[in-house]
């Protein structure tokens, strides 16, 4: 069973952070993140607003979307499911996108 701590994980390394990073970015410690990371505690209310912040992502949908089974919903509700989950990856491959021209540009001003 996929939990949220592995959906915050592979978010992450999608995005192409570092644990230290994303720890710093949202004011936890390193321990706290692999922790919730490796499933062993649960991010509070209060990361999950600041995992919205830093990414604009609701873990809680993100991972839905991701191991979220649409065919067992109801008929009515699968087209709008298999939309939000497509808007959803759109969103990731966004900051993936963001993050890779950031790094691309942090090279370009060190180099110079």
């Amino acid at each position: 069973m996929n939990c949220i701590g592995t959906t915050a994980k592979n978010l992450r390394k999608t995005i192409g952070w570092t644990q230290s990073e994303t720890a710093k970015a949202l004011g936890v410690s390193n321990v706290h993140l692999c922790n919730i990371e490796k499933n062993k505690n649960q991010p509070s209310q209060d990361l999950l607003d600041r995992y919205r912040q830093l990414w604009g992502i609701d873990l809680y949908i993100y991972h839905w979307c991701e191991s979220g089974q649409i065919n067992k919903l109801p008929v009515s509700v699968q087209e709008a499911a298999a939309e939000l989950s497509k808007a959803w990856q759109e969103r990731i491959e966004y900051l993936v996108e963001h993050q890779r021209r950031d790094s691309d540009l942090t090279c370009l001003t060190s180099d110079s």
